[in-house]
């Protein structure tokens, strides 16, 4: 069970923080395209641009307000619709995995995925989203050997940002194991909890890298529900051991996916009675654009769950710019059902999408919602 709050890292209620994805500068024109990151900085116009992109995004949200930062995922490439890179970032760096390329569209919901067979793919796929997740719907990725680390950099990713700012960032890793494992393709193992204890292994060295670098703060993002629910016992295992051993605060994060997918996706109520044994500090969840329902919020106040609630405040599905008071509602409403010490504020998913100018406004009025809860509480 949880021990630590995030209230007591920051030193106040409520800290704001968000999920990872924020708009690059416009003037940032470049893309990783499969490369090592160190590979990319010899070239010094790319270097001396992504340093300076990261100190821009990083210095947004110092402005917005925000406590808690993101490094906002430069390292993802930008795509036709969607940040594909979300996925393919880590895939395209790890060993055992081969990323091809067709003409016809449905690889990540593919025969033989995980994720074809889950209770999700339906739905997404009859959304009409082919076009908007056309960079990984129109491939196919396979495992072909024993999958391995490679150069996924994810300790540089965040030391980069946070030697931009004196607040904590959160270290992050891009698409979890599960949610990840569900979009292949396995034609080595024959064998899901095979390939999946070694992805978590992965992870679990990516992250504990990441802590000895400085981390105090790890957020893994994934969507387990897209995998099978017969197979949800064994996910949180495998989550737990991502997490296990590990010195920092720990957030899960599962949202209902990015801003073209459907408004209340993920089903928490159903998932709730196995990822209550998740070994992390936090839940991180959306309730902004489901307009904070009580039954979800009262999850938290489950006799013997103490986990903080990751509340997310800010919708990503739409382009309206919440106001503060809307966001401080929010707040009220979560704490008639949990204690305020366990609450901190996200944005229900990354604000990639958006304009710059845009995304900056709704952290802004996060932070003044947040004040707003403040003042009214000590009253």
């Amino acid at each position: 069970m949880s021990s630590r709050h995030m209230s007591d890292l920051v030193g106040k209620l409520f800290p704001c923080s968000f999920v990872g994805s924020y708009p690059r500068p416009t003037w940032f024109g470049y893309n990783l395209g499969g490369r090592d990151i160190l590979q990319a900085f010899r070239d010094e116009d790319f270097a001396q641009a992504y340093r300076d992109a990261v100190r821009a995004m990083i210095g947004d949200q110092e402005e917005a307000g925000l406590d808690v930062l993101a490094d906002g995922h430069l390292w993802y490439d930008r795509h036709q619709g969607f940040i594909a890179s979300f996925l393919l970032y880590n895939l395209e760096r790890m060993e055992g995995v081969e990323i091809r390329p067709q003409v016809t569209v449905g690889g990540m919901f593919a025969p033989g995925t995980a994720a074809a067979a889950g209770e999700t793919a339906e739905v997404i796929e009859q959304g009409g989203m082919n076009e908007v997740f056309e960079a990984i719907m129109s491939a196919t990725m396979a495992v072909t050997g024993k999958v391995g680390r490679g150069p996924m950099r994810h300790a540089l990713n965040w030391s980069l940002a946070q030697r931009c700012t004196t607040r904590p960032v959160k270290a992050f890793f891009a698409m979890g194991p599960v949610e990840l494992s569900a979009t292949l393709v396995d034609e080595h193992y024959r064998d899901r909890r095979a390939l999946l204890r070694d992805l978590a292994e992965i992870y679990h060295a990516e992250m504990r890298e990441a802590v000895e670098a400085g981390a105090r703060i790890v957020e893994l993002d994934d969507l387990i529900y897209l995998a099978p629910r017969e197979e949800w016992e064994f996910d949180v295992e495998i989550l737990n051991r991502v997490f296990e051993g590990i010195d920092a605060y720990k957030i899960w994060h599962c949202c209902h996916g990015g801003t073209p997918a459907p408004v209340g996706l993920a089903p928490y109520q159903a998932m709730f009675p196995y990822v209550k044994e998740l070994q992390v500090d936090s839940f991180d969840w959306s309730f902004a654009q489901t307009g904070f329902p009580d039954e979800e919020l009262a999850l938290f106040a489950t006799p013997g769950f103490d986990k903080d609630l990751g509340l997310g405040v800010i919708s990503n599905k739409n382009y309206l710019i919440e106001t503060p008071q809307e966001v401080a509602e929010g707040i009220k409403k979560a704490a008639r059902h949990v204690d305020p010490a366990r609450i901190h504020l996200t944005s229900d998913c990354g604000l990639f999408a958006y304009s710059r100018v845009a995304a900056k406004a709704k952290l802004k009025a996060m932070a003044q919602g947040a004040e707003i809860a403040r003042q009214e509480l000590r009253q």
